[in-house]
């Protein structure tokens, strides 16, 4: 194993702590998604609250269409997948091109939920 620099450590540190905010932002917008698409209230704001973020969309339908694939909202899903992927780039010699593989991989996904979206 060889040795890494501070900077290197402190970007698989950030690589690790985005790609998690991802993984558990996704699970916890996925159970919220399923309530908000049968209920008439806009809960919408309870979700915001709940993962402490600003509540700038104003309307259920604006936040299902900008809170996954906004990537200037810096508190959005696709965002947080890009800062990952910017670490995993500098990283790839670390972590390998497979791992870099599923986090493009991911982005794309994200891509292609976007273009079905809208």
């Amino acid at each position: 194993m060889d040795i890494i620099s501070v900077e290197q450590t402190n970007r698989l540190l950030w690589l690790g702590r985005y790609t998690e905010r991802v993984y558990t932002t996704l699970r916890l917008y996925s159970n919220s998604f399923d309530m908000m698409i049968d209920e008439i209230t806009d809960s919408y704001a309870e979700f915001c609250n709940m993962i402490d973020i600003p509540d700038v969309y104003g309307s259920k339908e604006r936040f299902q269409e900008k809170y996954p694939f906004d990537e200037n909202n810096p508190d959005s899903i696709a965002s947080n997948m890009n800062r990952a992927y910017d670490n995993a780039i500098v990283l790839r010699e670390e972590i390998g091109s497979e791992t870099l593989s599923y986090i493009q991989l991911a982005i794309y996904e994200m891509n292609r939920a976007r273009v079905r979206l809208l």
